[in-house]
């Protein structure tokens, strides 16, 4: 008894979803186009240092660090601030905005901070916020005064960077523990 209603109810789902309507391509393109502008203006607002305008300054400490991940079809942006503010932008629109919450994104987040405290020595003061070409990684570093970058690298082999190598580990990490509590 117990198995035929769970088929009843499995046809019913299916049915019910076979049913609905399909966005159209005009919407899902009018989608994808506000997702684009919301994830770039969010981008902008952590690279222009605006996330952290309001927080208590620390100066010289890393307040921030983004990676910029194109993919090909579009670019993911990973953002960790010190107040535990994490988040992942698709470029298309979409990702997990507080993150930070969950205990095991926020250790893999302050790791990522930690790393990118390491290596930022070897950043420079970014001119611009210059989307990385197609399967590069280009991280920046926010602190009080000045949003630093590095130079991008090749996502597949962390560009042969000694130096960034444990700092991509610790971005696809934290990306690892974001997915895991999403």
């Amino acid at each position: 008894m117990k198995g035929r209603l769970l088929a009843i109810v499995l046809v019913l789902v299916l049915f019910a979803a076979f049913m609905m309507p399909r966005p159209s391509k005009r919407a899902s393109a009018a989608q994808r186009a506000r997702g684009e502008a919301m994830s770039a203006a969010l981008r902008e607002e952590v690279l222009t240092r605006q996330a952290i305008a309001a927080l208590p300054p620390k100066p010289g400490a890393v307040r921030g660090v983004v990676m910029d991940w194109n993919l090909g079809d579009g670019v993911a942006t990973l953002v960790a601030i010190d107040d535990g503010t994490v988040s992942l932008y698709m470029g298309e629109g979409g990702g997990v905005i507080g993150a930070g919450g969950k205990a095991a994104v926020s250790r893999a987040a302050s790791r990522f901070l930690a790393e990118a405290d390491r290596v930022r020595d070897g950043f420079g003061v970014a001119t611009s916020g210059a989307i990385p070409g197609k399967d590069s990684v280009t991280f920046y570093v926010l602190t009080d005064t000045a949003t630093l970058v590095a130079p991008s690298i090749d996502a597949g082999t962390n560009g042969g960077s000694a130096a960034l190598g444990p700092l991509n580990e610790a971005a696809q990490a934290l990306i690892a523990e974001i997915r895991k509590a999403s």
